[in-house]
């Protein structure tokens, strides 16, 4: 093959880190979270480069290497983001905590099901897919229940709430929803990409006895000392090097990649949220987060070579409609059924209506295992960019309704994501 060929693959990588720069500076430009405008910014050279070079179908020449990287840099990142979920797991509890997280998961939950029924009735292949109705169903409910949990800390770290009582509750309340709503998508990958030799039943159940085991043993006093004893470098290599063993097998399997980085979440030791193990997930996940945008320009490369009107208006604005109205009723709800004020009760309603990289993370994972189609994920894609670039301004609007609170005083119009 003519070294020429590779020409447009080239031009991807070396466009990726200028477009992510230029992404963050326009966003924080606009007075928007970082991960908006790298997004966009990312989807948008996709696209162009797709119309440019034509560069997007599955037999270019480089995409097949470039979309293992991304897709490997993605279960990094997902090793990371489910460590951080449960490292903060264990500081739950209580009514407020419990009640808030319920209105936030359940009714966003019940708006994504009815999301997912209209699709089914409508019948447009654009939309549907070929992914078994209850895979497609769990998948919608859990996209849109979901709350960033990194996007999220940055906007309680910007405006100064991430010691205070609205901030650990929202904290709490999004790590015990997110939990959920991965097992979900879990589920529902399981049960769309049951193809290989193997059930995904089968391969998730061994999994999860795997992990299991594999964490007890890394609790052994003599694991403990080991891991507290060597340098920092080989507990993050073990698990970079068990993590892409493990989405490589999951894959090969006939499953998506992703399941494998979960696996070997589950499986690190705990160790109070500070430990080694802890931290070696943080590295991980960092590293598997500056790999991201080249899945985000590989996906905009897609869908720019796709087929004309792959844009659907009405699935984006119902998306965006039903995704909004869940997650502000229902968390503004559950905070008020768990004795929280009103004013309280709204600033966690528009904090946990941020929805950021996390969920473009768990629309990607059922982009690729056929779950969503390249249009619902396009609509999706731009719900999760509303909606967290709606935070900064219904926290100011709130703030404006209660300016004496503490929370409210000094702090900027609108969020950053760090």
């Amino acid at each position: 093959m003519d070294a020429l060929t590779y020409v447009p693959a080239v031009v991807l990588v070396a466009s990726v880190a200028p477009a992510v720069w230029l992404g963050r500076r326009a966003a924080r430009l606009l007075g928007q979270p970082a991960i908006v405008g790298e997004i966009m910014a990312c989807l948008l050279l996709g696209a162009l480069l797709a119309g440019q070079f034509g560069w997007g179908g599955e037999a270019t020449a480089g995409r097949p290497v470039l979309e293992k990287a991304g897709h490997l840099a993605l279960a990094l990142f997902v090793v990371g983001a489910v460590q951080e979920i449960r490292a903060g797991s264990g500081k739950l509890g209580g009514r407020a905590v419990a009640w808030t997280a319920a209105g936030s998961a359940l009714l966003p939950m019940g708006c994504g099901t009815l999301l997912a029924v209209w699709v089914l009735a409508e019948g447009d292949p654009a939309l549907r897919g070929s992914a078994p109705a209850t895979a497609f169903v769990l998948m919608l409910a859990g996209a849109l229940s979901v709350t960033a949990v990194p996007v999220l800390a940055g906007v309680l770290q910007d405006r100064g709430m991430l010691h205070t009582h609205t901030g650990r509750l929202a904290m709490a309340a999004a790590v015990s929803m997110d939990a959920v709503n991965w097992a979900l998508l879990a589920v529902a990958v399981g049960l769309a990409t049951g193809g290989g030799q193997v059930t995904p039943a089968v391969v998730f159940t061994a999994g999860l006895l795997l992990a299991w085991a594999l964490r007890r043993l890394g609790g052994l006093p003599a694991a403990r000392a080991w891991a507290h004893r060597v340098r920092p470098a080989v507990p993050a290599g073990l698990v970079v090097l068990t993590t892409v063993a493990a989405a490589l097998v999951t894959d090969r399997l006939g499953l998506t990649d992703v399941l494998g980085a979960v696996l070997v979440a589950l499986a690190l030791p705990a160790d109070g949220g500070t430990g080694p193990w802890t931290r070696a997930a943080r590295t991980v996940g960092q590293c598997g987060r500056h790999g991201l945008p080249l899945l985000f320009v590989l996906t905009g490369a897609g869908l720019g070579s796709g087929p004309p009107g792959l844009f659907s208006w009405q699935a984006t604005a119902l998306g965006t409609a039903l995704a909004v109205a869940g997650k502000l009723a229902g968390s503004y709800l559950g905070a008020r059924a768990g004795g929280q004020d009103t004013p309280t009760s709204m600033r966690l309603a528009a904090l946990l209506n941020t929805r950021g990289l996390t969920e473009i993370t768990f629309l990607q994972i059922g982009y690729q295992a056929d779950i969503l189609t390249p249009a619902l994920y396009l609509a999706l894609v731009v719900m999760a960019l509303v909606t967290t670039a709606l935070a900064g301004p219904l926290l100011w609007a709130v703030d404006r309704g209660a300016p004496d609170t503490p929370e409210a005083a000094g702090k900027p119009l609108y969020p950053v994501e760090r």
